[in-house]
């Protein structure tokens, strides 16, 4: 039986495109063709020998397989990310102070941090998880290197935009009692005490 090698760089181009949610904005990033991304599309499925897209309204989704190898892919992605990191920079080392919002910290800080560590061993890291406002303070006041905080959209000269995370109203499904305070009174918005970027917006 013939061994599968899957293509590193038709991977990437696979996860670019179901997180941008649109290959034709994977195209644009990553400095190719329309038509030389639905190659490599036809390619990895090629590779893996099953349909990996179907169709859904105008657009695609991923099938059972697609699912299962978008997960492979991007395993297979940060480890080879991992590895060009460590090569060459093997002799990076120092102390860096991170900052991250409470909403980072507990989901990204932990998987990073452990990647880094075994890619630059000896780089020492700080990490403090504190509220937006003070993260920004802390960076303002040479306190902190580097944080990971929510904006309002003003961009300084040392601050640079990396993503947007989509907001949401959370409440009971239809049909279903709301909260309530230990009182019993309905509560009508439960929010994080002042100063919160996202308190601003929901008020």
């Amino acid at each position: 039986m013939r061994r599968t090698i899957f293509d590193l760089d038709v991977l990437r181009t696979f996860s670019t495109g179901i997180e941008l949610g649109n290959f034709a904005k994977a195209a644009e990033k990553l400095g190719r063709s329309t038509s030389a991304v639905s190659a490599q599309l036809k390619k990895l499925e090629e590779q893996a020998g099953t349909p990996i897209f179907r169709k859904s309204g105008r657009g695609l989704a991923l099938t059972d397989a697609g699912e299962t190898m978008l997960g492979y892919a991007r395993r297979l992605l940060d480890l080879n990310d991992e590895a060009a990191a460590a090569v060459h920079s093997v002799e990076l080392e120092g102390w860096v102070r991170l900052g991250l919002q409470e909403d980072f910290g507990e989901n990204l800080l932990p998987d990073v941090l452990g990647r880094f560590a075994r890619a630059h061993p000896k780089v020492r890291i700080e990490a403090r998880v504190v509220r937006n406002a003070e993260l920004l303070d802390r960076v303002t006041s040479g306190k902190l290197d580097l944080a990971l905080a929510w904006s309002d959209g003003t961009l300084t000269a040392h601050c640079e935009a990396i993503g947007e995370v989509p907001m949401c109203w959370i409440g009971p499904a239809e049909g279903q009692p709301g909260w309530r305070a230990a009182s019993g009174e309905p509560m009508p918005l439960a929010s994080l005490e002042a100063p919160c970027l996202l308190r601003n917006a929901a008020t």
